[in-house]
C-alpha cells in the first residue's frame, strides 16, 4: 500500500495538473503596479478570484514579501524567493524594480506554478522566458538567491 502523500506532494501535482503559468506583477510597459498575463493582459479581479490556489494578496506582491523580508530598498538585481499555497503549489519570485517606476519602494515580481519543489532556478527561468521584455529593461542582470534550498523536512 502506498503511503499518503503529503499536502506540498498534492500541492505540487495540483500545480501541474493545471499547467506550467507564469505571471507578472508591477508595472508592465507604464506606471501602475498590476498582475499581468504574458504578454502584459492585466488579470481582472474576478479572473483572480477564479484562478485556484495564488497565495499572496496584491498588498504582499505589492512589496510586502520584500518588506517582510527585511529586503533593504535596493534596486541591485537580487531575485527573493519563496514558495507556497495550500491547494496548488506556487513559486513567488520578487525585486525591488526602477525600470519603469523610479519612485522608492517600486518592486516587480514573477509568480509561477507548475513546478515541483524543489525547483525554483527551472521555475523561475521559465518566468524570464516568459516575460522577456520585463527582464530585458532591468539595469541589472536579475540574479536568483539562494536558488538550491536545503530540503523540507517531513514536506
Amino acid at each position: 500500500m502506498d503511503a499518503p502523500k503529503s499536502r506540498l506532494e498534492e500541492a505540487v501535482e495540483a500545480g501541474r495538473a493545471l499547467g506550467k503559468l507564469a505571471l507578472y506583477f508591477g508595472c508592465y510597459e507604464r506606471m501602475g503596479h498590476y498582475l499581468h498575463h504574458p504578454h502584459g493582459l492585466t488579470v481582472s479581479s474576478a479572473e483572480r478570484a477564479r484562478m485556484d490556489g495564488l497565495a499572496w494578496s496584491d498588498g504582499l506582491m505589492d512589496g510586502g514579501l520584500l518588506s517582510n523580508g527585511k529586503r533593504p530598498d535596493v534596486y541591485d538585481g537580487k531575485v527573493f524567493w519563496t514558495a507556497g499555497g495550500a491547494k496548488v503549489f506556487w513559486y513567488a519570485f520578487y525585486w525591488w524594480d526602477r525600470s519603469v517606476d523610479k519612485r522608492g519602494a517600486a518592486n516587480s515580481g514573477f509568480y509561477v506554478r507548475g513546478f515541483g519543489w524543489p525547483e525554483a532556478q527551472a521555475a523561475f527561468d521559465y518566468a524570464c522566458e516568459t516575460f522577456p521584455k520585463v527582464v530585458a529593461r532591468q539595469h541589472h542582470p536579475l540574479v536568483l538567491q539562494n536558488p538550491n534550498p536545503q530540503p523540507v523536512a517531513n514536506a
